[in-house]
């Protein structure tokens, strides 16, 4: 009896040693620094095969909204590096490709208006369209819109991490702050992009007449190009991101991005125009 009772014994005292080493050990799982986080998140969802995603962008210029800017998208992601988007309605409605909308302008004077819609896929490390139609016009915002490649360019970028307080159980919230010259170089990059994706393309032309348009279009792309690079030396940048994550999964719920454009060039006048927010939010559902 006297030797079961030392193996019971035996038993529980390592029980008992090694409660609290498997304990500690959960809780540096789950008390990971933020930047370490940030990076299984990344990893965690580009190991998922698929997940559906809605979310919406608007613009504040000094303060107002401007409704012309406002946009609600949604899409997927399959096969890990093919994503799709398109626009939705505000009030949630049936998204509509610009055929459709183009078939119910034909039917009824009231149909909604034209949406947009995209087909990305990666290839050797760029996203790049998968078909060339109306929607992939270079004012089709919704490459620039594409959750997968924000999420990579997070570990690209010159960023600080930090942990918000106060999150629901089961999530944690990482603050992701932009050094403001990369937040610069970023915006510098966007638009530089969407000036190139309209520039004039010279050798499609014909004739004289057509050889005098196409220059007097490549000049005016010029000059429309000199004084975005004017106005990008005179701006200040700051982007700021909030990701909310699963810490069952690791994998993200939400990512919102906020930039703030201040233009020094044109404190105080009274045209107004010297801050402009750009605000995303883009919410991730249906893991696959």
């Amino acid at each position: 009896m006297r030797t079961i009772n030392i193996r019971r014994m035996m038993i529980l005292s390592a029980v008992l040693l090694m409660g609290p080493l498997l304990n500690t050990g959960c809780t540096r799982i789950n008390d990971k620094p933020a930047a370490e986080v940030l990076h299984l998140v990344l990893a965690g969802m580009a190991g998922s095969d698929g997940v559906s995603f809605e979310g919406a962008s608007s613009l504040l210029l000094d303060g107002n909204p401007a409704p012309e800017a406002a946009l609600y998208y949604g899409g997927t992601v399959s096969d890990h590096n093919k994503v799709s988007l398109h626009t939705l309605l505000p009030d949630g409605g049936t998204p509509q490709t610009v055929a459709q909308a183009g078939e119910n302008k034909l039917k009824s004077s009231s149909a909604a208006p034209p949406a947009y819609y995209t087909q990305l896929e990666k290839k050797n490390g760029r996203w790049t369209l998968l078909q060339e139609d109306s929607t992939a016009s270079p004012d089709n915002p919704l490459p620039a819109l594409n959750p997968l490649r924000q999420l990579e360019d997070l570990e690209k970028l010159e960023i600080e991490v930090s942990e918000e307080a106060g999150a629901a159980r089961g999530t944690r919230v990482l603050r992701i702050e932009l050094s403001e010259p990369e937040a610069g170089r970023q915006l510098a990059a966007e638009l530089e992009g969407q000036m190139e994706a309209i520039r004039p393309d010279k050798s499609g032309s014909e004739g004289k007449e057509a050889g005098k348009g196409a220059e007097a279009l490549q000049l005016l792309w010029e000059q429309k190009n000199n004084e975005l690079q004017q106005k990008l030396k005179e701006v200040s940048v700051r982007t700021v991101y909030y990701l909310k994550v699963d810490t069952k999964r690791n994998l993200p719920k939400r990512l919102t991005c906020t930039r703030r454009v201040n233009d020094s060039g044109n404190q105080g006048t009274a045209a107004g125009g010297a801050e402009e927010i750009y605000l995303t939010e883009v919410n991730f559902y249906g893991y696959r």
